[in-house]
């Protein structure tokens, strides 16, 4: 053995062979970071030091090593020559080598740098097959987790050699009793040294075993804290990584995160439980739904659910204690997220229901945690009630039960509840919420069935329930060009309440610069209601390079109402420019979004309309 860390192949003695596509690798090699962020972060939550009331912390930073920082550089680069001679008529590994020669001899190599803190470390020596040294370094297919933990099969050690460009990927751990470990793993092909053929899995240590003297350990890769790194190398650093891996991070992690369970930083951007909401908003306020997006659905509505939902709360007699939480949302979704002990979401699922919301169910119950857990597939993805043969259907019942139950509750309402149709303001008058309300109309159910439709006889079994509003507070706007002067595009020289005085410059006065319908497109979503005003956000996304008005009306039956906007602010909260109903000097470009808080005075909700035009 070594006394020098170093790469080490061993020989497949006439045995198999490794091919490029590697299962536990290209299970993950679509949305990388989106299975990144999940695998690991689950693996760190299972790790949290016991009795901790501390939030587990884990950082992605990227970090640029030197070729001489690069552990076992020149021994690495041998490796992938060799085996490029060995696979010649083989095409995706030709590929996968002529790309990794070419990343390996850059002078800067990105590594990105895993950490997480308030963790146990990897504990176990290297044979020792109960450790999580052992499972997640030193095998295949295996884990040491406990049947209520996550990532029990092991098949998420893949997800960072997806994120590779050279497959390889090093650990440094330190544990609570200060025992210190290093090794690098590379899953490439199998390759020929004289008259020996290698495996494709190699390690850099000490012959096959880990680094355990700190001071042999190289100093980049040294751990002092507790806890692990986990340090890819030639990470896959595309424009836009550290967004695709804060939306995977908000997307699965929203509640762990709301917990207090967890808190993440990516590079300088920390996600907690105080700016959770905010980055929700910023993510996914307006996002279209998206069928190919797992877990389905929208985590800004289940977040919502939460926190401001109706929740239900029972015993079952497998599961134990769970909590269904419902919510009326703005935007069509009606699903639900599943969560157990864990806290990560586990997957969503549609239930059926006579309105739209988002639900989200936990159980938080020790012992059917446990049960939940035997339901789950390598990804951990769903809930399969055959794969747990012994309680999978009675605990599948009960989940589906419990759900249904509580959205029937939410189907029984007072006879004084409102059923606002998605798009039925098309159809009725603008109502600004002065009128009386008094008339002669009942409603009463009949006890009839009618063969034929009438507005008197009522479909039997059909009850409207709770207070169910379905509300649509947003409205798509095509860019309308001016039709001409308008007394409220003129700069007033007004003060707006918490604006400044508008000095009328880009105020609208003077003629009109109409748009094409695709340059300039605005959408407004309401984010809260007070007695008198309205909170929106307006969203204006540009294909050009302008400036522009927006102006702002109500969507009434008899045409536009005007609105009256008492506060405009920039996504950094400056002070923004406005008089009657309209923005004044919108700055547009088609490399980013302008996001603006608009506060409305209106005691009723209203679908807002947005018209923009250019200044000439």
């Amino acid at each position: 053995m070594s006394k020098e860390p170093a790469w080490d192949f061993v020989s497949t003695n006439g045995a198999r062979e490794d091919g490029i596509h590697n299962p536990m690798i290209e299970h993950f090699s679509g949305n990388y970071n989106y299975s990144l962020a999940r695998e690991v972060i689950q693996n760190s939550l299972d790790a949290k030091q016991d009795g901790s009331a501390s939030p587990v912390t884990v950082t992605f930073s990227l970090q640029n090593f030197s070729r001489s920082e690069f552990p076992g550089h020149s021994e690495l680069l041998e490796v992938l020559k060799s085996s490029k001679k060995y696979w010649p008529d083989d095409k995706d590994t030709q590929e996968f080598i002529d790309n990794a020669l070419e990343r390996i001899k850059e002078e800067s190599i990105p590594f990105l740098r895993i950490s997480d803190y308030n963790t146990k470390g990897l504990v176990g020596h290297d044979d020792d097959k109960a450790g999580g040294w052992y499972n997640l370094v030193k095998s295949t297919g295996a884990s040491s987790k406990s049947e209520g933990q996550g990532g029990s099969f092991g098949i998420g050690k893949g997800a960072p050699f997806a994120a590779s460009n050279l497959r390889v990927v090093f650990y440094s751990t330190r544990t609570l009793s200060g025992f210190t470990k290093f090794q690098g793993i590379a899953e490439l092909v199998s390759f020929k040294t004289g008259d020996d053929i290698k495996r494709g899995v190699g390690s850099f240590g000490l012959g096959q075993n880990s680094v355990q003297n700190l001071r042999n350990i190289p100093e980049r890769f040294r751990r002092i804290d507790i806890g692990t790194d986990i340090f890819i190398a030639c990470y896959k650093n595309e424009k836009g990584w550290q967004k695709n891996l804060i939306k995977s991070i908000l997307r699965n992690f929203w509640f762990a995160i709301d917990s207090g369970d967890l808190v993440v930083k990516v590079e300088n951007t920390e996600i907690n439980k105080n700016n959770l909401e905010k980055l929700l908003t910023d993510h996914f306020l307006g996002e279209p739904f998206k069928d190919s997006v797992k877990p389905a659905g929208n985590p800004l509505q289940f977040y919502k659910a939460i926190v401001s939902g109706k929740v239900f709360e029972d015993k079952l007699a497998t599961l134990g204690l769970v909590r269904f939480y419902f919510y009326q949302t703005e935007e069509q979704l009606n699903y639900v997220a599943m969560i157990r002990k864990s806290h990560m979401v586990i997957y969503s699922r549609r239930f059926t229901f006579p309105g739209i919301y988002a639900g989200v169910f936990i159980c938080d119950d020790e012992k059917g945690n446990k049960e939940l857990r035997k339901m789950e597939p390598p990804a951990h993805d769903e809930w399969i009630e055959e794969r747990n043969k012994d309680k999978g259907p009675k605990v599948m019942m009960e989940v589906v039960s419990f759900i249904r139950g509580c959205l029937d509750k939410m189907k029984l309402t007072k006879t004084s509840g409102i059923l606002d149709i998605p798009e039925l303001h098309k159809y009725l008058p603008y109502d600004d919420g002065n009128e009386s309300g008094v008339g002669e109309g009942v409603s009463q159910y009949t006890g009839q069935e009618s063969e034929t439709e009438s507005s008197k006889l009522m479909q039997r079994k059909e009850t409207i329930s709770s207070p169910v509003v379905v509300s649509p507070f947003k409205v798509a706007v095509v860019n309308i060009p001016d039709s001409g002067s308008d007394s409220n595009g003129r700069g007033s020289g007004s003060r707006g309440k918490g604006g400044s005085k508008n000095s009328g410059s880009g105020g609208g006065g003077g003629k009109k610069k109409s748009f094409r319908k695709d340059e300039v497109i605005s959408r407004a979503f309401l984010t809260k209601k007070t007695d008198e005003i309205l909170d929106y956000i307006v969203i204006i996304k540009s294909a050009v390079e302008d400036r522009c008005n927006l102006r702002l009306s109500a969507v009434g039956e008899e045409g536009l109402e005007k609105v009256r906007i008492v506060s405009v602010t920039d996504s950094d909260g400056s002070i923004h420019h406005f008089s009657g109903n309209n923005i004044h000097n919108i700055h547009l470009t088609n490399t980013s979004e302008n996001r603006l808080n608009v506060s409305i005075s209106s005691r009723v909700k209203y679908s807002l309309k947005i018209d923009a035009y250019g200044l000439q």
